[in-house]
């Protein structure tokens, strides 16, 4: 079984870009630049939205990227939990800091309420160490979070916690598994409206309902090698189902998500002979996949800030085109320094 797959990082960045642009577009209808009507159209038609389709490519990439770094190997608890240690909280922890200094410094918030007024506890800032902050946010719990790596972050984590328990699952047999996890999600999904936790969290950022994409991530890394070589045809005709489709389908906000992200999925993954043979554009695609963590990391704070500059405020299209350019020019020199300190502080750890 290969280790690396050209397509994943092609996938990689492609998620990130969708993820990008939809904050950006979004952006400009919350501060009411634009209307949501002349916008909505760029992000989404009856059945597909590039965010949620580019969120679960996300949990599906990394489902998969780690079974196939750990599969048919003796797998190093330790060292599982350092290495996502140092690659995901120690950028977190230096983002985190330097935004709640540029807040300090321009007067958005102050020492003696820094957050806003929240309710928050002698415990509340473990959240923020163990990176789940944003995300227990959008459940009501009282946090310390400043928006660093929104729902997403804390998510992500949770289920990296639980890996480990996932790939004993999978190991033990990856068809029962993915049939129990299956049975489960359809389970969830219909109980979803009558739990109270749940209710009033969308199910398409709710790690019970999110899950479901990073185990099949996994799955799929158990049979990549023995997808046919027509499966991009098979992708191909499913994402064009859904572009197609003029009727609005049931499950479409949740329930579908993992089949629109599994179409997109197969299609490149039948596309990658033709990515191995790309060398020269696979520099590139490598290195903006490199970045890919740093930028979502700091891209929605700049957006925000930025956007500001046009509050209701009537933009032009080539005033918003500047302004996007100026946001992807400006995340894209945090994102490099970002990565550059956290080299230097990894470096430094582990001496």
């Amino acid at each position: 079984m290969k280790k690396r797959y050209n397509f994943m990082n092609v996938l990689r960045v492609l998620s990130m870009i969708s993820i990008v642009f939809y904050h950006m577009l979004f952006t400009l209808y919350i501060y009411g630049i634009r209307q949501l009507s002349s916008i909505r159209f760029l992000y989404e038609n009856t059945n597909m939205n590039i965010a949620k389709i580019g969120v679960g490519l996300f949990f599906i990439l990394s489902g998969c990227g780690l079974m196939l770094g750990s599969n048919g190997t003796s797998f190093d608890l330790r060292n599982f939990y350092t290495k996502r240690f140092k690659k995901i909280l120690i950028p977190f922890y230096i983002v985190y800091a330097g935004y709640f200094i540029f807040l300090l410094c321009t007067g958005q918030i102050s020492l003696a309420d820094p957050f806003a007024g929240k309710n928050v506890g002698p415990f509340s800032f473990l959240f923020t160490i163990l990176g789940v902050d944003a995300y227990l946010d959008s459940f009501g719990i009282a946090t310390c979070s400043l928006g660093i790596g929104e729902w997403f972050l804390g998510c992500l984590l949770i289920m990296y916690l639980i890996y480990p328990l996932l790939r004993k699952a999978f190991v033990w047999n990856k068809y029962i598994t993915m049939v129990v996890a299956t049975i489960y999600y359809v389970a969830i999904n219909i109980l979803y409206s009558s739990i109270p936790a749940f209710n009033s969290v969308p199910m398409y950022t709710n790690l019970v309902i999110k899950i479901y994409d990073f185990v099949l991530g996994m799955f799929l890394a158990t049979i990549l090698d023995k997808l046919p070589s027509f499966i991009s045809i098979a992708g191909l005709i499913l994402n064009a189902f859904f572009i197609a489709m003029p009727i609005e389908l049931p499950g479409i906000h949740s329930f579908l998500i993992p089949i629109e992200c599994l179409s997109v999925f197969l299609l490149f993954a039948g596309l990658e002979p033709l990515f191995t043979k790309a060398q020269k554009p696979m520099k590139i695609v490598n290195i903006l996949a490199k970045y890919s963590y740093e930028y979502f990391l700091v891209h929605h704070v700049v957006i925000i800030h930025l956007s500001k500059i046009g509050q209701n405020r009537a933009f032009s299209n080539l005033n918003i085109l500047l302004l996007f350019l100026a946001e992807i020019v400006i995340t894209s020199v945090l994102a490099l320094l970002l990565k550059l300190i956290t080299n230097g502080i990894t470096h430094i750890y582990t001496r």
